[in-house]
């Protein structure tokens, strides 16, 4: 493991000890471990959490793909009756 060495104003290593005794921590360097973990943690869950789109931004995407779509196929592209696209249809040809 590596050592740090950090300096502190008395009035902050005096809430530390106190933090240290209230919350069951062998030391010092638990103590802060512990406080790292935890800000590692949060500091992973808002970087989740900015991945993460609205419904309203999901639906302006598809509707921006949709469009994307139509441009590439065209306007005269023929439109698949339901029976094109069914099962029975796909594999007529392959009992």
């Amino acid at each position: 493991m590596t050592n740090i060495n950090i300096s502190v104003p008395e009035s902050l290593k005096s809430f530390i000890d106190q933090q240290i005794a209230e919350g069951g921590y062998s030391s010092v360097s638990e103590y802060l471990q512990q406080l790292i973990i935890q800000e590692a943690r949060r500091k992973s869950k808002v970087t989740l959490e900015e991945l993460l789109i609205t419904q309203e931004e999901f639906e302006t995407t598809l509707d921006e793909l949709a469009d994307d779509f139509a441009v590439c196929v065209g306007t005269n592209a023929p439109i698949l009756s339901d029976y094109a696209v069914s099962r029975e249809s796909i594999y007529e040809d392959h009992p």
